[in-house]
């Protein structure tokens, strides 16, 4: 029903071409807070710009923690932008992104997001294990509660953001003209992958090995999307791991700056991504066990609607 649900409302081509203007333009606006209070401390706009590039306004006398908020207030406008592309100019419930049903599964976001959390810190634990010496304190109080605050408030708003948008909207109408389910999953995957080109790690770490990463987050989270027939357990995933990464453990090419907990001196991508897609197949064991999944091959490659004749 997750797919099949976007039949509802209005779905012409330009409906979702305006949609995703209006997605846009709404980010964009999120982005003017921070410009505008650079503008109103009197900084230049090449200033502006360099520090645009590094993410560092702290020149400009903003802290850390207030430039994460500041940049995440982004998919915040984002957020509102998708609202009313979708209950103004499709005419569907705003819900129906995440769930066909009535009402939205809270319990399982947070089952969740507490179940990949769990997974994620055990994998870390092994990766201290092993390399003790990778990892240095970076514990700061006075700025690390400040930073609980900010990720708890704003990474789930751009979290589900992203999740909204590729996993919700652009997948159920990439549904619409597409005959196997794996159409939508694979194009919504690609285009995840190719939204984070522009992240440091992409420069640091090479273009094969991250977009490895994204494309294969893409595709995880795609396809417990797809088994489970709502949002929720992506929505989870996603929010733990921006989380996490926020609070936890960074690294100098991080795209994320923050006051982490510990910072890893060096990253080696290819453990990185075993240890990925281990977590990845033990969470989806659980879930899949915990909710009774079958019928995966008609699930994930099969067609979006039931041929006419088989229909009741």
């Amino acid at each position: 029903m997750f797919l099949q649900i976007a039949k509802q409302g209005q779905n012409s081509w330009w409906r979702y071409l305006l949609g995703i203007f209006v997605i846009v333009i709404g980010t964009l606006l999120g982005q003017m807070p921070i410009y505008g209070l650079l503008l109103a401390k009197g900084i230049s706009g090449d200033e502006i710009g360099e520090m645009a590039a590094t993410l560092n306004f702290e020149p400009a006398g903003i802290t850390q923690n207030m430039t994460l908020f500041f940049m995440l207030l982004a998919f915040a406008g984002g957020m509102v932008g998708l609202w009313f592309s979708v209950v103004f100019i499709h005419g569907k419930k705003f819900r129906w992104l995440i769930t066909p049903l009535e009402r939205i599964n809270w319990r399982k976001i947070l089952f969740s997001f507490s179940l990949w959390m769990g997974l994620t810190l055990a994998a870390e634990l092994i990766f201290f294990l092993i390399h003790p010496e990778n990892y240095e304190l970076n514990f700061q109080p006075a700025q690390f509660f400040g930073l609980v605050v900010v990720s708890l408030i704003m990474f789930p708003i751009q979290t589900s953001w992203e999740e909204l948008v590729f996993r919700g909207y652009m997948m159920q109408g990439i549904s619409l003209i597409s005959y196997f389910r794996w159409i939508p999953l694979l194009i919504t995957s690609l285009a995840f992958g190719l939204m984070h080109m522009m992240n440091e790690e992409v420069s640091a770490f090479g273009v094969g090995s991250t977009m490895t990463y994204y494309i294969g987050t893409g595709l995880f989270l795609g396809i417990i999307t797809l088994m489970d027939d709502s949002l929720e357990l992506a929505l989870g995933v996603h929010a733990a791991t921006n989380i996490y990464s926020s609070l936890f453990v960074t690294f100098e090419a991080s795209s994320l700056k923050t006051a982490a907990v510990f910072e890893m001196k060096s990253v080696n991508m290819t453990e990185m991504l075993i240890a990925f897609f281990a977590v990845a197949i033990v969470y989806t064991l659980v879930v899949a066990k915990k909710n009774g999944w079958s019928h995966w091959s008609a699930n994930l490659l099969g067609t979006v609607y039931k041929p006419q004749n088989d229909q009741v």
